[in-house]
């Protein structure tokens, strides 16, 4: 793992100790990441006797209501003026929703993200492409402060959790062990943190999720896998990472996709790689973007051709190793 970026970590505490009024938002569509490392923050600025305030895009998902002050977050950005806002786990200011347009009321804007893919939109950026997630960022600064405590620590878990895949991606590295070794002295329980966020299916998504993967379809001596979805069904807790679990259990693919139909002429796209090849140049040149073994994309077009095109450019990138 490359060298974590001290300067940044240093600039970044420093700007929190001389600045006293903070807002903090994630991208939409949250998820364990966006909300572990924005509570952690947050709960860190509480501590030190700051001004805080959360406000998303979207509403929390159910899953997460067992973190600690979720209560806290807002929807509706009020009127005001801060010194500093936090973007997190955010590859471009877009992906913020309408909260970007209200970053313009801090007098400056701190980007803290670990997708390489990021755009380094913000006043200071703190990119680390090589940490399993924003939450495993924030754990730098908590300790950095001598803040840490068990919600804190339950937050920063939960998020490097779920974005490294229930510590099997491959972005999961010998600094994510000894973070997680850290949080735990603070009674992380494990298993409740599991069953908070994968316990979650009744049996008609077990019956979706046959369906899908019944649909499997390879190619290139079944290096590329992937599921076509035209009827995906949207849900409190995400079925992606449950579908792909499954996916990955095949032992050829070097790359995998999940084609979702969002209406006649646009279609999400979600990529996963268990090998050399890098998916964030793929969703990267479909608009999206993301890691080098999980990115997604969007494209105003229909299934089918989304389907085609998409498979047709990942054939040449493998044929040619590109």
């Amino acid at each position: 793992m490359k060298k974590i970026k001290v300067n940044k970590i240093k600039k970044i505490v420093d700007l929190i100790k001389n600045n006293n009024s903070f807002f903090i938002t994630a991208h939409m569509n949250l998820e364990g990441d966006a909300l572990g490392s924005e509570l952690a923050l947050y709960l860190l600025l509480k501590k030190l006797n700051k001004k805080a305030i959360i406000y998303n895009n979207d509403p929390t998902p159910e899953i997460y209501k067992f973190l600690p002050s979720h209560k806290s977050i807002k929807n509706d950005f009020k009127k005001g003026k801060f010194d500093i806002a936090f973007v997190l786990d955010c590859s471009d200011s877009s992906r913020a929703g309408k909260i970007e347009n209200k970053l313009s009321a801090a007098a400056k804007v701190v980007n803290i993200d670990h997708h390489i893919s990021n755009t380094h939109f913000g006043d200071i950026n703190w990119v680390e492409a090589e940490m399993s997630s924003a939450s495993e960022m924030i754990y730098y600064l908590v300790k950095n402060l001598k803040a840490m405590d068990k919600d804190i620590a339950l937050c920063l878990y939960t998020g490097i959790f779920t974005d490294s895949g229930s510590f099997t991606y491959a972005n999961t590295s010998f600094n994510t062990h000894k973070v997680i070794a850290e949080l735990m002295r603070y009674d992380i329980c494990p298993d409740l943190v599991y069953k908070k966020v994968h316990s979650l299916c009744v049996p008609g998504d077990i019956q979706f999720i046959g369906k899908c993967i019944s649909k499997l379809k390879f190619c290139l001596q079944e290096k590329i896998c992937w599921i076509t979805i035209s009827q995906w069904q949207e849900k409190n807790y995400d079925l992606t990472e449950i579908i792909f679990s499954i996916m990955r259990l095949l032992k050829n693919p070097e790359v995998f996709i999940l084609f979702k139909k969002i209406n006649k002429n646009k279609t999400r796209i979600n990529f996963r790689s268990s090998s050399h090849v890098d998916v964030n140049k793929i969703a990267k040149f479909f608009g999206g973007g993301g890691h080098r073994r999980a990115s997604g994309t969007t494209l105003d077009q229909s299934l089918k051709e989304s389907e085609k095109k998409v498979i047709r450019f990942i054939q040449r990138r493998i044929d040619g190793k590109k």
